[in-house]
């Protein structure tokens, strides 16, 4: 099912319930991992190609050297989706270390983790979530294992969407949805402030 698909009276099999697992998944890895950005990637129509279905917490054109990634690609989302294994990037030296050329068109340093989505007959696509960096991999281990849950949680409904055997697969073809992260609830704290009046 790609997001163009007029599938109205199929219950479940409508854009806009792909769109809204696709949004649930990537706000939960924000606060699963300690994120900023969350997003997801899925399998383009196109073969060999995927593109960035959801984005939040960042404007998309901040992000759209990203949007559309070839499967064999030098970038961690691509290795992700390609050998089924979850990359960890705890920061910036890591992140130059394994994947210079991705480090090098990157407008901030930050750690990353990229969880492949899959179900139990295919890998849709790549739940990925950008945070502060962390010394070492070590550190953010335990935010790996709940983006993993996740990611596997979403590859199980995804491929419930896929099951019609009339519907076409669940795919992804347009720009990203652009959405606000959630509200990490933490009330910015005040220690004190002046105001200094040269004149007086």
């Amino acid at each position: 099912m790609n997001t163009g698909a007029e599938d109205a009276g199929q219950g479940e099999r409508t854009p806009g319930r792909l769109t809204a697992l696709l949004i649930d998944a990537s706000t939960r890895a924000i606060g699963a991992a300690d994120g900023r950005v969350g997003g997801v990637y899925l399998r383009s129509p196109a073969p060999g190609l995927l593109r960035l279905a959801v984005l939040a917490g960042l404007p998309g054109p901040l992000f759209r050297p990203w949007w559309r990634l070839h499967a064999d690609s030098p970038f961690p989302a691509a290795d992700a989706y390609r050998l089924g294994v979850r990359v960890v990037l705890p920061n910036a030296a890591e992140t130059m270390r394994r994947y210079p050329q991705f480090a090098a068109g990157l407008p901030f340093p930050f750690g990353s983790l990229y969880v492949p989505v899959a179900g139990a007959s295919r890998t849709y696509g790549v739940l990925t979530v950008l945070r502060p960096s962390a010394p070492h991999a070590a550190d953010v281990l335990e935010g790996v294992d709940r983006v993993a849950g996740l990611a596997q949680d979403l590859g199980a409904a995804l491929e419930r969407l896929d099951a019609g055997r009339d519907a076409p697969p669940v795919t992804w073809e347009g720009e990203p949805l652009c959405v606000r992260p959630p509200a990490s609830g933490r009330c910015p704290g005040r220690a004190g402030s002046f105001g200094w009046e040269p004149d007086t």
